[in-house]
């Protein structure tokens, strides 16, 4: 075949794309009811953008971006994640301006260049909240909730919320400046990526993909024991609660997220399906001010769109989408298929959806089609009912037929 998709891309059509809009409008729906309000960024922003909020350190800068360079010699990147550019049209805008907390949600594609395998794409869609404020454990627990009830509302089971703190600044410090030392006289048994990680954020050594399981990284320093007093209570206070609201979770000393901006409270929901995070987040400082705005902090979490379509259609937790026709009209002569346009133009005014056949007037090809589509009802046209003003029409679930005239076929069709 001449033209292929991309390596690493997935296209969505029919049932696919009906699953990826059913994700999509639960998942909005419920973050709604917290009081978020949609944010829509450009899918490619200046490389500057995510170097500083990410890091030039981190996988993603060195080793994943899609960077190029525009006909003005610009460089530019396709977003590998969500924080950025939305802390970046928080600034820029002056969003910041009107008092109060800010909540914005956002859906949309994420480019990654990294090994393409089943649940991780070069092209994925992400949701993301991000929630700009006074610093609150409250508030981070209200966050994690909502991300606590999206899951729920998709119905899916076995998931296990990991939580930790990676404190305050000067917690990180301390902690930084403990591992540098744990680290140094070990750095010939680690892979490349963490010797540079040693020089530039030791913590990153820790969440590496290669060694990660290794026992010089399970026996590392714990960030808890370098925890100040401030960011203890404040882990603490987030933990009671999300006893109150009776969220399950697990203490994970291990667990630090792999971006530079996180700070404080950080949490991974990860599935027993596949062992994988569905959803990870966590609490940033000082972002929004490295950006040259104020000193606002954020906290936001993100999901993968495609892991989470894949578990829902393993534990087969989609409600029926391949049947939304409602009516099928059969026309059995010209005059009759100008009829069946006038009755569908009125119907889907009426937010009824409608099929016909356009070219055949004989019945089989027409039976034909309904039985591909499955309508809930067929409305059948010919002579006969143009005349007469009264229509045949077929209930098809439960197997029966009535004449219904003109002006009553929606009531019938919505059951009124």
């Amino acid at each position: 075949m001449a033209y292929q998709k991309v390596k690493g891309t997935l296209d969505y059509f029919d049932l696919d794309s009906k699953k990826y809009r059913f994700i999509e409008s639960k998942v909005s729906s419920i973050v709604k009811g917290y009081g978020f309000s949609e944010m829509i960024t450009p899918i490619f922003e200046n490389t500057e953008v995510f170097v500083r909020s990410v890091g030039e350190a981190s996988d993603i800068v060195s080793k994943e971006m899609y960077t190029f360079l525009d006909k003005g010699e610009r460089s530019l990147t396709l977003r590998p994640e969500g924080t950025a550019a939305i802390v970046r049209c928080f600034v820029e805008n002056k969003l910041y301006a009107t008092p109060g907390i800010k909540k914005y949600y956002y859906f949309g594609p994420m480019f990654r260049y990294e090994r393409p395998q089943k649940g991780r794409y070069r092209q994925f869609n992400q949701f993301g909240v991000e929630v700009y404020g006074d610093a609150s454990p409250y508030l981070d627990c209200d966050v994690i909730y909502s991300a606590y009830k999206i899951l729920s509302s998709l119905k899916i089971k076995g998931i296990k919320l990991k939580i930790n703190t990676i404190g305050d600044f000067e917690s990180r410090k301390n902690y930084t400046d403990a591992l540098r030392n744990y680290f140094k006289d070990k750095l010939e048994f680690l892979c490349d990526d963490c010797k540079n990680r040693f020089a530039k954020n030791p913590m990153r050594i820790l969440d590496c993909k290669v060694d990660g399981e290794s026992d010089i990284i399970k026996n590392a320093p714990k960030i808890k024991d370098y925890l100040t007093d401030e960011a203890k209570e404040y882990f603490n206070n987030t933990l009671k609660a999300l006893d109150e609201l009776k969220v399950p979770y697990i203490c994970d000393d291990n667990l630090v997220r792999g971006l530079d901006y996180y700070t404080d409270t950080v949490f991974e929901f990860i599935s027993d399906f596949d062992g994988l995070a569905i959803c990870a987040g966590g609490r940033y400082a000082d972002l929004i001010k490295s950006f040259d705005g104020p000193d606002i902090p954020g906290i936001g979490f993100a999901f993968g769109i495609e892991r989470i379509k894949n578990i829902m259609e393993q534990e087969d937790l989609f409600p029926k989408l391949d049947n939304l026709t409602d009516v099928v009209i059969i026309s059995l002569d010209d005059e009759s298929k100008i009829c069946a346009l006038k009755l569908a133009s009125i119907l889907r005014e009426n937010k009824i959806t409608v099929e016909m056949d356009y070219k055949n007037n004989s019945l089989k090809p027409q039976f034909k089609l309904s039985d591909r589509i499955n309508p809930k009802y067929i409305v059948i046209i010919g002579e006969a009912e143009r005349e007469s003003g009264i229509y045949t029409v077929k209930d098809v679930l439960n197997k029966k037929e009535d004449k219904v005239e003109l002006n009553k076929i929606i009531d019938y069709v919505k059951g009124e």
